[in-house]
């Protein structure tokens, strides 16, 4: 029998080898501590997205919803765990009603991530709820008190638990918040084990983006210290419970468990998931220098802020694999960056693309419209930003005013529970509901804008001279994994003509 089951909702599984790197912490936490754990984590086979794919989109989710109930019927759990954002908030709902009323009113339904950190009480405050909890910020160490109270390894009150919220006779109780762990090195690696790893390490170009390479996800830090107006990490730093909420992990961790990809599941690349993989510049050189001393000879990339960056660091970065960046541009004038508290300008930005080419690093730039006040001139600063900028790959995207973030907090409009899953495609909906969905003041169709933009400033020629670099060719030559890219390439010629065609 299974102590504790954790699902990822059905929808995850649209993500192209994304894993669910937040249920393999939790998964590894409660190994350690010997509480037997699964992870129900539903793969989609089917690499290319084309137009039957969409439209099938609601059947294959219900099976995939089926085959999780499935799967957690025969692992017969007393606990199950889910984790959710707010566009997932209907799912989790249905799983939950299924898991009680098909498989046991007795297995204890905790919900944990980002929604019911931000908003507790709407699980809660459902009409006969069938969510027994809720972890409220970081899990590790709150989920684990609740599992050991629960299987009766400890007698703790709920309400002596930090990070918590259930309800009581009609009334929701949420506890203290939970002090974070400043030392991440404490917290275990996650339970690779638990999940299809053949599947997350098929060569594709979805981890570093635009490199088809065998890869994996790391976490490296753990908080983001920057307020931008349309991301919720400024109102997250507020659930820290006192503690310290920008952490970074040791370079001696991170090798160690790269090292374990490496040698254990063949990766011949990895991409650092996290928001501001160089917060810190001592750790980042740290690392750099580890990785080039234990010979380890992989490709990697991460996220990064022009801010943080110097010249130091990119040259070291470079020197240790590092083979793209990908950054958060946004906007494309002075006063525009200001007005959304991005911290950066023009100058860091020229500065930084620049040295990443002057030291072969491939740039990501990513741009982002229909923000509050917009206008004409603005979609022309971003063009001409990009222009100048050179980078490999672009990304122009468009804003989705989500719950939490500081613009979302200023709306006259707030969103219903019912409306929350419209988030999955809500820059789909500017013309139907532009009252909600629409910031910008010009007249100009930002969705049809954006998609030209896309098309306009990513060209093949700069992918295609990373694939016949002798970096590239070296690392494939090297690969345990080769057949594994021949394989591959099928699904990635097919993926490139369904995009150019759409």
């Amino acid at each position: 029998m299974t102590d504790v089951v954790l699902v990822s909702p059905p929808s995850r599984s649209i993500n192209h080898y994304r894993p669910p790197l937040a249920l393999l912490y939790l998964a590894g936490h409660l190994l350690q501590s010997n509480i037997k754990t699964k992870i129900v984590d539903i793969t989609l086979k089917q690499v290319v997205r084309n137009q039957k794919f969409f439209n099938n989109l609601d059947s294959t989710l219900i099976e995939i919803e089926n085959n999780t109930i499935d799967q957690i019927k025969k692992l017969s759990p007393k606990i199950v765990g889910i984790t959710c954002y707010t566009p997932e908030y209907d799912e989790v709902i249905k799983l939950a009603k299924r898991i009680k009323t098909e498989i046991s009113q007795q297995i204890k339904i905790v919900v944990g991530g980002i929604h019911p950190t931000l908003y507790p009480q709407d699980l809660l405050e459902e009409s006969n709820t069938l969510i027994d909890y809720e972890i409220i910020g970081e899990g590790e160490e709150s989920f684990l008190e609740l599992c050991q109270r629960i299987l009766k390894q400890t007698t703790t009150p709920y309400a002596k638990i930090s990070g918590l919220a259930f309800k009581k006779k009609n009334k929701i109780i949420q506890t203290p918040l939970r002090v974070l762990k400043n030392n991440l090195d404490n917290i275990s690696h996650p339970a690779y084990q638990l999940i299809d790893m053949d599947y997350y390490t098929q060569a594709s170009p979805y981890s570093i983006r635009g490199c088809f390479l065998r890869s994996f996800y790391l976490l490296a830090t753990r908080g983001c210290p920057s307020t931008c107006t349309f991301c919720v990490a400024k109102k997250l730093r507020s659930f820290n419970g006192g503690g310290c909420y920008t952490r970074v992990r040791s370079a001696k961790s991170l090798i160690k468990e790269i090292k374990l990809l490496k040698n254990k599941y063949h990766i011949d690349s990895f991409y650092f998931i996290d928001d501001l993989f160089t917060i810190n510049k001592e750790n980042v050189a740290n690392f750099c220098r580890l990785l080039k001393k234990e010979n380890i000879n992989l490709l990697w990339g991460c996220s990064a802020k022009v801010s943080t960056l110097n010249e130091e660091t990119i040259k070291i970065m470079s020197q240790a694999g590092c083979i793209q960046i990908d950054f958060g541009v946004e906007r494309g004038s002075d006063q525009a960056l200001k007005l959304i508290q991005k911290g950066i300008n023009l100058k860091m930005l020229r500065n930084i693309f620049e040295l990443c080419h002057k030291y072969k690093i491939r740039t990501f730039a990513n741009f982002l419209v229909n923000l509050p006040q917009e206008t004409k001139k603005d979609l022309n600063d971003i063009t001409r930003l990009a222009r100048e900028l050179h980078s490999e790959i672009y990304s122009f995207n468009v804003f989705t005013p989500y719950p939490g973030t500081e613009i979302y907090d200023q709306m006259d409009y707030m969103f219903s529970k019912s409306e929350y899953q419209e988030l999955f495609n809500a820059s789909l909906l500017i013309k139907k509901y532009p009252q909600k969905y629409r910031f910008s003041i010009h007249k100009i169709d930002v969705l049809k804008w954006a998609n030209a933009q896309n098309k306009k400033f990513n060209q093949i020629l700069p992918n295609l001279s990373f694939h016949l670099s002798p970096k590239y060719i070296k690392t494939i030559l090297f690969s345990s994994k080769k057949e594994n890219y021949l394989q591959q390439s099928t699904n990635l010629l097919k993926e490139l003509i369904n995009q150019k065609m759409n």
